[in-house]
């Protein structure tokens, strides 16, 4: 699938994950994608809110390092195993793209205790919820209360993650392992290859998780291919 000459480099701007560094991303906008083209698209790197799809291209590190896991591979750690336990009376539903209360609730915590960022409707309504593919929600239920909705895009062999909010109140469940592990289960139950977990940035925190999940392949932007495991930057 060509895109490039379709794409636009924005200006650089400060980087959410790396102390005194820039980022800059390349753009693009599409519609109504195929599951194949949509499949090619993840093979290649791109992410994306809403219609618009974007990857990295900051001249001075490329460090974010497209993850996905090999779901017929997969096997959980000790921890992993011990989030699944907790969970086990947790309840899932899938659904269509919707916006509730509740859920608006949901992401606004989430936004502030995890983030400390303002929530905004409008990131809701036009980075979430406008549908470019297959794409809906898996929502998490702990004695009939939402706390947990993950946003997932399904292609031609892969399960990828967009974005998945949890309230607080609930951290003690670990929502964020275990929407990965019910992701991977179920892209596993519908005989899916990978489960894309978006970036990893080598040096931040808050996305070591990203790496937890074995065995992963990671792409190497400078050789255009996915490796196996581990990451080396």
């Amino acid at each position: 699938m060509e895109i490039s000459g379709r794409s636009f480099i924005a200006n650089p701007e400060e980087c959410p994950y790396l102390y005194n560094r820039t980022k800059t991303y390349r753009y693009t906008v599409l519609y109504n994608l195929t599951p194949d083209e949509h499949n090619t698209l993840l093979a290649q790197g791109w992410r994306h809110f809403g219609y618009t799809f974007f990857q990295p291209a900051c001249t001075s590190c490329m460090l974010c390092i497209p993850v996905r896991i090999k779901t017929f591979d997969f096997i959980p750690t000790k921890s992993q195993r011990r989030v699944l336990r907790k969970n086990a009376n947790t309840l899932t539903r899938i659904n269509e793209l919707t916006l509730t209360r509740r859920i608006y609730n949901i992401y606004e915590d989430h936004s502030i205790s995890r983030f400390k960022e303002l929530p905004s409707l409008q990131f809701l309504l036009s980075n979430v919820l406008d549908v470019c593919a297959n794409t809906y929600q898996i929502e998490y239920y702990h004695n009939s209360q939402l706390f947990a909705v993950d946003y997932i895009d399904e292609t031609r062999e892969a399960l990828s993650s967009i974005y998945c909010i949890y309230h607080s109140d609930f951290a003690y469940l670990s929502p964020g392992i275990y929407s990965i592990l019910y992701a991977i289960e179920l892209a596993r139950q519908k005989r899916l290859t990978y489960f894309y977990l978006g970036y990893y940035v080598p040096g931040c925190k808050v996305m070591q998780y990203k790496i937890s999940f074995h065995p992963y392949q990671w792409f190497n932007w400078e050789k255009q291919k996915w490796c196996d495991e581990p990451v080396i930057y």
